[in-house]
């Protein structure tokens, strides 16, 4: 007896896919807006009906205070302290165009959120991934992990519609934090 596995489908219908045998498809359910594309659409409301504010949120005011750990105070001096003083000049272009992106976008208060949260992640890659690694790996290294680990982390999760964020403006953001002294790229 042959062993004949023929199957013929024409006709057939069904509410979905018709399937002979595998099925590889992969469903994605996505479980409503993000918590980023809400505050996306409430910038975009608050700058169409010019709705401000005159204060900041307390979590973005958190950064705006200088905290010095380590007694190394400022941008300048933390690059130059972990041998990169060659950095300085670009790093305080890109400092200067987060700078204007900040001064755009804080009077509204979806904006301040969406900052605050960016400014918190930056500084907690930064104490996670960053500074543990500082003193052991050499510029090279430390750039890479700030690449991945901060500055496309960053762009990814919250680079989207009116707040577009791009590597540059996520760097500035970096700076700035550094500037304040919340972050660090030498060893204690």
């Amino acid at each position: 007896m042959a062993d004949r596995n023929d199957v013929n489908q024409r006709g057939a219908t069904a509410g979905e896919k018709i399937v002979g045998r595998d099925d590889n498809s992969v469903n994605v359910l996505l479980s409503g807006d993000s918590q980023v594309s809400v505050l996306v659409k409430q910038l975009d409301r608050e700058i169409h009906t010019d709705e401000i504010r005159e204060q900041w949120i307390d979590s973005l005011q958190f950064f705006e205070e200088q905290y010095v750990p380590d007694g190394i105070r400022g941008l300048e001096a933390k690059l130059a302290r972990c041998g990169r003083p060659d950095k300085v000049g670009l790093a305080l272009r890109h400092k200067e165009l987060f700078v204007k992106f900040l001064n755009r976008y804080s009077l509204y208060g979806a904006a301040q959120e969406l900052l605050a949260l960016c400014l918190h992640r930056i500084h907690a890659e930064f104490e996670t991934h960053v500074h543990p690694a500082c003193g052991s790996s050499d510029g090279a290294e430390i750039d890479r992990i700030v690449s991945e680990k901060v500055v496309q982390a960053v762009v990814t999760e919250y680079g989207l519609g009116t707040f577009a964020l791009n590597h540059g403006l996520v760097l500035g953001m970096t700076y700035w934090l550094a500037d304040r002294c919340y972050v660090r790229w030498h060893a204690a």
